[in-house]
């Protein structure tokens, strides 16, 4: 499956003190084609203010990721949602929805991100061992 390692790395243990990884959560509204919810610290703060805006709109919100100096976005563009399922040594690590234009844009950012990923874990001493795939981690 992977390389012989029990170690796996948690998305806070990768993001402390990484100016590449420090994530902004948000949520995204694709009834309103907008962000509904921005700036926030955690995903759970994403996912609460997806739910709560779907509870009062009957939406379907999700929970978003930004990176710091994330390319800025034409708005004419309609944007998407892509859930990926990120594996650390190959198994899953963490389901993220990236939203995007297409899925070769999608896919383009996972692939970037889990460059990012790798990176980051080198650096805090755990091997680069990050892949992704299409799709929500299944759940354990």
């Amino acid at each position: 499956m992977g390389e012989d390692t029990d170690l796996t790395p948690t998305l806070d243990e990768l993001v402390a003190d990484s100016l590449e990884l420090s994530p902004v959560w948000g949520a995204w509204c694709p009834e309103e084609q907008t962000q509904v919810a921005q700036d926030l610290a955690a995903e759970a703060d994403g996912t609460t203010a997806a739910e709560e805006h779907n509870q009062a709109t009957g939406h379907t919100a999700v929970a978003t990721l930004s990176m710091p100096n994330a390319v800025s976005v034409d708005f004419g563009s309609q944007l998407f949602p892509f859930p990926f399922c990120f594996l650390y040594n190959g198994r899953p690590w963490q389901s993220m929805t990236l939203l995007a234009p297409g899925g070769a844009e999608a896919a383009t950012t996972a692939d970037q991100l889990v460059g990012l990923l790798n990176l980051a874990a080198s650096r805090r001493g755990f091997p680069a061992l990050f892949s992704v795939t299409g799709g929500t981690c299944p759940t354990l």
